[in-house]
């Protein structure tokens, strides 16, 4: 039977043309979770081995959020048992009109990627005061 962690390894991410000509190596999908509010949209990406200075987040002309990490940790020589593989992460996300690509924000910390995608203002829900 396998185990939780042998389940979860690292999905190796399809190589398309544009991954090739920005990408030379192994790129991998890391673990996302999405917390979707009234207010925004929190991604939270499992990136272990990244430093903050190896992060790059951008929105594209086509709306993804397009998330890239190198991963800086040096694999042993000759592992006598492997569940882990080494190599930069990739992930890519479509935004849709209702989020302000501009006040898009982000932290690293312990290897844990939080990006936060705010709703635009004149989306988010207001209430409504009642006059006598």
């Amino acid at each position: 039977m396998a185990t939780e962690l042998e389940q979860r390894r690292k999905q190796e991410v399809a190589s398309t043309a544009a991954e090739q000509m920005n990408h030379s190596g192994a790129a991998y999908r890391p673990d996302v979770d999405i917390y979707a509010s009234e207010d925004e949209v929190v991604f939270t990406v499992d990136m272990p081995g990244v430093n903050k200075g190896d992060v790059t987040i951008q929105v594209d002309e086509t709306d993804s959020l397009v998330i890239r990490g190198k991963n800086s940790h040096a694999e042993p020589q000759k592992p006598a048992l492997r569940q882990y593989h080494v190599g930069d992460y990739y992930r890519a996300f479509q935004l849709s009109d209702d989020y302000d690509k501009d006040k898009i924000a982000a932290k690293l910390e312990n290897g844990l990627l939080e990006i936060t995608v705010p709703k635009r203002e004149e989306l988010k829900p207001r209430k409504i005061e009642i006059k006598a």
